[in-house]
């Protein structure tokens, strides 16, 4: 009897263990995002640091945000936002999900 309940309890705990990584963005937020106007500081206030930013030629870059999480026995689950930049505002941006 003592062994099913200790395996029952390591499966329980087990089953609840979550690992997440990146910050996860409000959906709400986005909308807030205009093309010409948002700048890589307004950015920066609605989302927090990006995981990667890339600079390109002529005043252009990439800057990404991404969150996944785990959970143990269960799928993975993990949004991108990609949002490209001319001389510090926003040109274009598209968000992911998996």
């Amino acid at each position: 009897m003592r062994r099913i309940v200790l395996t029952w309890l390591a499966w329980a705990m087990l089953s609840a263990c979550t690992a997440s990584v990146g910050q996860n963005f409000d959906d709400a937020k986005l909308a807030q995002i205009k093309s010409d106007v948002t700048t890589k500081q307004d950015l920066i206030a609605l989302f927090g640091q990006p995981s990667s930013e890339t600079p390109f030629p002529q005043g252009q870059s990439i800057m990404m945000w991404t969150w996944s999480q785990a959970k143990t026995m269960s799928t993975t689950k993990g949004r991108t936002l990609t949002i490209r930049l001319h001389n510090g505002k926003v040109k274009s941006y598209a968000a992911s999900q998996s």
